[in-house]
């Protein structure tokens, strides 16, 4: 038995619009879902990838100690405990500026390049991470410039890399060994010669200090 042809149509529209309300409705959800990931993201940026905490200040007697034991790992064994003697001693000597910067992100960062930029000659340089893994090498700058761009091979998660640079400002008033006073000083003013920290990775991840 046949039905009417009216019945028929009718059945047939029901059906297309019911498929275009089924169409319209998933691709609504597909676009909403797409801008919740893009809102995720931006509220809580880098949750699976690299992401840095890049501070700067000046290094004293004060707090000398505790930036040595947050990578401390990369001063196991003799060896390890020499070098951490001959820069103690070589602290003295400069007046430092620390660039610590950490990957709190979840993934690690390779191909770490950090540029300094000061408005006075480098007299010093070293690099300390929280495991002996990652290394520093000075790419551009360094002694004698006002500029260094170094390297690190990579910085896991969670892990801590701190560039430490020396210099010898021609206007500070202070000359080495340098007195309490003289430190308080520069800790106050270091700023004064500090213009940016700037720190990339291959995998996109930028920080800045100031």
């Amino acid at each position: 038995m046949e039905l009417p042809k009216d019945i028929s149509r009718t059945a047939t529209a029901v059906i297309v619009a019911g498929l275009l309300l089924i169409t319209f409705f998933a691709y609504r959800g597909y676009v909403n879902s797409g801008k919740a990931l893009q809102i995720l993201d931006l509220q809580v940026p880098n949750i699976t990838r690299v992401a840095f905490d890049t501070q700067v200040f000046a290094l004293t007697p004060a707090n000398l100690q505790p930036v040595l034991t947050s990578v401390s790992l990369q001063f196991g064994g003799p060896e390890g405990q020499a070098e951490m003697d001959k820069f103690k001693k070589e602290f003295e000597a400069h007046l430092w500026i620390a660039v610590m910067t950490r990957n709190k992100g979840l993934q690690s960062a390779t191909e770490v390049m950090t540029q300094v930029r000061l408005t006075t000659p480098i007299t010093a340089l070293q690099g300390y991470s929280s495991t002996g893994y990652a290394k520093m090498e000075v790419k551009e700058g360094g002694l004698g410039k006002e500029m260094a761009s170094v390297a690190w091979n990579y910085i896991e998660p969670a892990i801590t890399a701190v560039a430490l640079i020396g210099v010898q400002p021609k206007d500070f008033a202070g000359k080495p060994p340098y007195s309490k006073k003289d430190m308080s000083i520069w800790s106050r003013d270091f700023r004064l010669y500090f213009e940016l920290a700037e720190v990339k990775s291959k995998e996109g991840a930028i920080a800045y200090a100031y």
